[in-house]
């Protein structure tokens, strides 16, 4: 009798138990699976996959059908032309504004030069996001425009599929030096070694980079979804975000 217990009440945590997926931009890397990893404490039997990308291809695949449960972008309007669209559900709500810095691996980076260290001798592979799909590289294209640098730099820029990629391009000196999301500068990767100097970018140089998210279609009867949406905007989850360098909406 004991053991059929033990099999029924197994078998209603089974049933009960619930899975979502979501898409959200690389610069959630860090604080998203901090804030997902708090909220699976009280959701033990509950299972969240998170895919990083860029948000343009996330857009992209939620359009033509991803199983996405919850979307998160670094571009606001990515989220409200989904939700015009009907691939979002609920009403597009900004969570954050992102940030930009320089950043280099290279020793004789100097935070102090700013922009002036993109046109340094050492410096021969310069590296942004993909302007076309990724806001990081939009804002970063803008940016550079703004310093009257991006057309005699452009010869030296290798673009990240992502911002997470860029990141990656710099930390395997790929590129000498680049510009990528405040909030992976702020990585324990990188905050904690020896290459944690970083310049962050005036953002009067660009336009804002609006961040916002959405529930989507798919999700339209998942309460776990709810619960997740829930949770992210409480004061703990917005701490998290802050930590990371972003301005979190009010």
């Amino acid at each position: 009798m004991k053991k059929i217990f033990i099999t029924l009440l197994l078998l209603s945590v089974t049933l009960f138990a619930q899975k979502i997926t979501i898409f959200a931009a690389s610069d959630l890397k860090f604080a998203l699976d901090t804030i997902k990893a708090d909220f699976l404490k009280a959701h033990k039997n509950d299972t969240i996959n998170i895919i990083y990308g860029s948000s343009g291809k996330g857009r992209v695949q939620i359009e033509r059908g991803a199983p996405y449960d919850i979307y998160f972008s670094a571009n606001m309007d990515y989220v409200k032309y989904l939700y015009n669209k009907g691939f979002i559900i609920t009403k597009p709500k900004l969570y954050a504004i992102g940030r930009l810095v320089i950043w280099s691996k290279n020793k004789n980076f100097q935070s102090a030069k700013s922009f002036e260290n993109f046109t340094q001798p050492w410096v021969n592979k310069i590296t942004i996001a993909n302007p076309n799909h990724a806001p990081y590289g939009q804002k970063a294209k803008q940016a550079l425009q703004s310093m009257h640098l991006y057309k005699k730099l452009k010869p030296k820029i290798v673009f990240g599929e992502n911002i997470s990629q860029t990141t990656n391009y710099i930390n395997i000196k790929a590129a000498d030096i680049g510009i990528i999301a405040l909030s992976l500068a702020l990585a324990p990767n990188i905050r904690q070694s020896p290459f944690h100097d970083y310049y962050l970018i005036d953002d009067s140089l660009h336009e804002p980079l609006y961040q916002g998210y959405g529930i989507t279609s798919h999700a339209k009867s998942s309460s776990l979804a709810q619960e997740f949406i829930s949770f992210f905007q409480q004061a703990d989850s917005q701490k998290i975000m802050r930590a990371y360098g972003f301005k979190v909406a009010k």
